[in-house]
């Protein structure tokens, strides 16, 4: 009936705007695996979810619905303002975000770059519809582990804007994808307050703790280089250990290494562990130590501060935009084993110097990365969408980006 498929987009277009007309509408999100698996981007995942729950409650809107991809074998949260689906195939999940998107959002939120089709299809029949991608690091950098599809330069031309953990993911991703920097905003990361008083006589003397996962694609987290700093280590401080909390297939071979290099007796692989033994392991260890190449912001950093430890992060990737050298722990190159001894040594040897550090560590927390900051952040860049006219204040409050 129709010679060219734009009629029939047309066509369509202006069906669902009459819809539209007399539809009230809500905010929709989509995202992958948020309550199935644990780590960095599902934490963002969830805390982005609770707090647009909360902005629809106090707004009098709709709640959000929030469609979760691969969570259908796992119990769901009860969330107030948030209707949590989850399909039970890849096929329902994309067809149900689809629908939602195009007959009921007033702004559809993108929670990772593997869903940008759904944002092209969308984008198709609402034109004017604000569309927002989340981005946290290496899917975002041109990879070697995630690399640039060839359909990702175009289908970004949907999205209103990008929203970003780090400064750091968000020039990458521009020099790699082709994004005016412009259309970026920054949303860090951010953790719960636990209003803890942490007491020195709790810590285990010279005691380190890592907290990564440990599977296959995750050997730029450097827990090879950790143990060999260990190794070194141990020749002047005997009584040092070594905990690592996180489990994967990369475990065989971290243990035969430890084997390898005789600290099997002092470095305890802890597996996946509960709530409480991680609050635990936090609370009595002396250092934080994670030199990963591959953060796109480094949350762990954020939760080893909380209970006063000093960190050390790798000069590669986004945690030294978290962490600062020298006053709140280290940031240190991962490949020389020496100086992240000797920066380990400087922390398990200077009690006094190492609590300092992770003072002003749990300070930042508390000045810069509680959900309070996220919230506010969440809002203005939420609010930027309904009013195109605040563009220029916004894109002032985030000038850091230009850089």
């Amino acid at each position: 009936m129709f010679d060219k498929p734009a009629e029939c987009l047309t066509i369509g277009a202006n069906a669902i705007h009459s819809h539209l007309a007399f539809t009230k509408m809500r905010t929709v999100a989509c995202a992958l695996q948020t309550y199935s698996k644990v780590g960095g981007l599902q934490s963002f995942n969830r805390r982005l979810f609770q707090n647009l729950g909360r902005r629809a409650l106090d707004a009098g809107e709709l709640p959000v619905r929030a469609f979760v991809d691969d969570d259908a074998d796992v119990a769901l949260p009860t969330l107030p303002g948030v209707e949590l689906v989850a399909p039970k195939s890849r096929l329902a999940f994309f067809a149900g975000a689809f629908w939602s998107g195009v007959f009921e959002a007033d702004a559809l939120l993108v929670c990772h770059i593997n869903l940008l089709p759904l944002a092209i299809a969308v984008r198709l029949f609402r034109p004017r519809l604000p569309i927002v991608l989340f981005v946290h690091g290496f899917e975002a950098w041109n990879s070697q582990n995630r690399p640039r599809k060839l359909s990702e330069h175009l289908f970004l031309k949907a999205v209103t804007r990008i929203v970003s953990v780090s400064r750091y993911t968000a020039a990458v991703m521009s020099r790699e994808f082709g994004v005016p920097l412009e259309k970026f905003r920054i949303l860090p990361n951010a953790v719960d307050h636990i209003g803890l008083e942490v007491p020195a006589p709790a810590r285990r003397p010279f005691s380190i703790l890592t907290v990564t996962r440990l599977s296959a694609g995750e050997r730029a987290k450097n827990v090879h280089e950790m143990i060999a700093a260990v190794a070194a280590l141990r020749k002047v401080l005997p009584d040092v250990s070594y905990e690592i909390i996180g489990e994967g297939a990369l475990r065989p071979e971290l243990e035969a290494l430890t084997r390898e290099l005789g600290v099997d007796d002092v470095v305890s692989f802890r597996g996946l562990v509960d709530v409480e033994t991680l609050q635990a392991a936090y609370a009595s260890a002396c250092v934080f130590a994670m030199p990963s190449d591959k953060e796109g912001f480094g949350i762990v950093y954020l939760e080893a501060w909380q209970y006063g430890l000093p960190v050390i992060c790798s000069i590669h990737g986004a945690a030294s935009e978290v962490v600062t050298d020298g006053v709140e722990g280290f940031v240190v190159d991962p490949a020389d084993i020496s100086t992240l001894t000797a920066r380990l040594h400087d922390l398990l040897s200077k009690p006094d110097f190492a609590r300092e550090m992770g003072e002003r560590g749990r300070q930042k927390v508390e000045a810069k990365y509680l959900n309070a900051n996220f919230r506010v952040d969440l809002s203005v860049i939420l609010d930027e969408l309904d009013d195109p006219e605040g563009e220029g204040a916004v894109a002032r409050r985030h000038s850091q980006l230009k850089f």
